[in-house]
């Protein structure tokens, strides 16, 4: 009887775990490179009565901070976010449904900015 009780304790234990298994959500997975408008390139972000500049490198994975510090980019399926290399919290974030050809709407530490192209790389 002892022994029947430890067997369905550890199956009951197993279904729980197998059930607590966590699983991707379908809106972190960026779409490939190429099926995404062309964000790469040469941006102006006016923040704080400052001018910076932003390169953003879509194949590295990585941002260029007025052209010198590195900013982790990170894809996902609406948008992608911008962070510091060594920072949790995110910067930016920018929506590929409101990307233009000159300008681009998004967030920039929780105000709405305006990216402007200074030019094209792609």
């Amino acid at each position: 009887m002892r022994h029947q009780i430890v067997s369905v304790s550890f199956l009951i234990l197993l279904s729980i775990f197998s059930l607590c298994k966590e699983t991707k959500n379908p809106a972190d997975t960026a779409p490939e490179i190429s099926k995404l408008p062309a964000f790469g390139g040469e941006w102006i972000l006016e923040w704080e009565n400052k001018i910076h500049f932003l390169n953003i490198q879509p194949e590295e994975n990585k941002v260029i901070w007025n052209g010198s510090g590195d900013l982790s980019l990170e894809l996902d399926s609406v948008g992608m976010r911008l962070r510091p290399n060594d920072e949790e919290t995110i910067k930016g974030y920018f929506l590929y449904s409101d990307l233009k050809p000159k300008s681009w709407i998004g967030t920039w530490e929780n105000r709405v900015v305006r990216l402007i192209r200074k030019s094209s790389k792609e």
